[in-house]
């Protein structure tokens, strides 16, 4: 019998080769000319075409279901911890934006990366995301307007400004992650292959630049 890779001692107990979304060592360098390697990268390329063509149908379902919802809670999480970040401008204008916009849209990336054929289209990513950023940011305007913003200083002008212009900002930077996510999501899609986040980093950084200026700009204001 001819010796595989699979029968080293050290992958004993690993994940089948079959399955698309284990840790593989098909596309190790060392093993790239290796008989077993390649057989085991085309198991992995057939695999992943029977998965966009055929995807767990109650996957589906529970996704529909689960993402967005699950993407809200961990929203909340992080706005609650954003305190940690601090409020000075480079905190406010650099950390803060990158750690939220990344929080909103984090867990449909990461069932992107590891299960991108479960999303039937674009709509679903979407929602997820779309979700998360509304969910974080009336979190955040209900701890601003009730914690952090001194009594003294709370005036309708200020709330309606928060529920409206703040909320915004959030959902529209979402949306242009979001955006980046969805054509990822297609590219994989197309080719019926794993999911590349190289085409979505553009859209995620620029929702992070956007949201980042504007906290500069209204961090100056209010200093002014």
């Amino acid at each position: 019998m001819n010796a595989d890779i699979y029968d080293e001692p050290a992958l004993a107990g690993t994940a089948n080769p079959d399955d698309a979304a284990s840790v593989e060592l098909w596309n190790e360098e060392a093993l790239a000319d290796t008989n077993a390697a390649k057989a085991d990268s085309e198991r992995h390329s057939q695999r992943l075409r029977e998965l966009w063509s055929n995807p767990p149908q109650s996957a589906g379902r529970r996704l529909a279901a689960l993402v967005p919802a699950a993407s809200g809670a961990f929203a909340v999480i992080c706005t609650l911890a954003k305190g940690t970040i601090g409020l000075g401008l480079l905190a406010v204008a650099v950390g803060a934006p990158v750690v939220e916009e990344m929080a909103k849209v984090v867990l449909p990336l990461m069932l992107l990366e590891k299960r991108p054929w479960l999303y039937r289209g674009v709509s679903s990513i979407f929602t997820a995301c779309i979700v998360s950023a509304l969910v974080f940011a009336s979190i955040e305007n209900l701890l601003y307007i009730t914690v952090y913003i001194p009594e003294k200083d709370l005036t309708g002008a200020l709330i309606k400004y928060r529920l409206v212009v703040c909320t915004t900002l959030h959902v529209a930077c979402t949306a242009i992650s979001a955006y980046g996510l969805a054509a990822a999501w297609r590219e994989a899609k197309d080719r019926r292959s794993e999911f590349d986040m190289t085409t979505a980093t553009p859209y995620l950084a620029t929702a992070m630049a956007i949201h980042g200026a504007y906290n500069a700009i209204a961090s100056l204001l209010s200093f002014g």
